[in-house]
């Protein structure tokens, strides 16, 4: 192998183990433990979110509900305080009707950036 080529293929290495450090870092606050709770006719999202970065501020948990067909049915939103490094909290959204209710997803809303949006 040529020397040029195994130069590329170095820097070409170091590039994506760069990428893969920096996504791997981007989101301290993260979602653990969630699941769909059914009682009595109604549907709940409880989990866990724990900070593995800095102190973060308040931020709310949008739990976004979905029908067989993947179609968005319904949306609920839980605050939690702000978390210190390295703590968790438990969230559960508010009891709703079982509307066929079939999978759920999660967003972590911090807020509006420095720019307002």
């Amino acid at each position: 192998m040529r020397k040029s080529a195994i130069i590329v293929l170095l820097v070409a290495l170091c590039f994506a183990g760069y990428v893969f450090f920096a996504l791997f870092g981007t989101e301290p606050v993260k979602v653990t433990e969630t699941r769909l709770v059914r009682s009595g006719g109604q549907v709940l999202v409880e989990g866990e979110v724990r900070n593995t970065g800095d102190d973060a501020g308040p931020l709310q948990v949008e739990v976004h509900y979905f029908d067989r067909d993947g179609r968005s049915i319904g949306k609920d939103v839980v605050s939690v305080d702000g978390l210190r490094h390295g703590a968790a909290a438990h969230f559960k959204s508010s009891p709703r009707a079982d509307d066929g209710v079939a999978d759920f997803s999660i967003y972590l809303n911090h807020g509006r950036n420095p720019y307002g949006n």
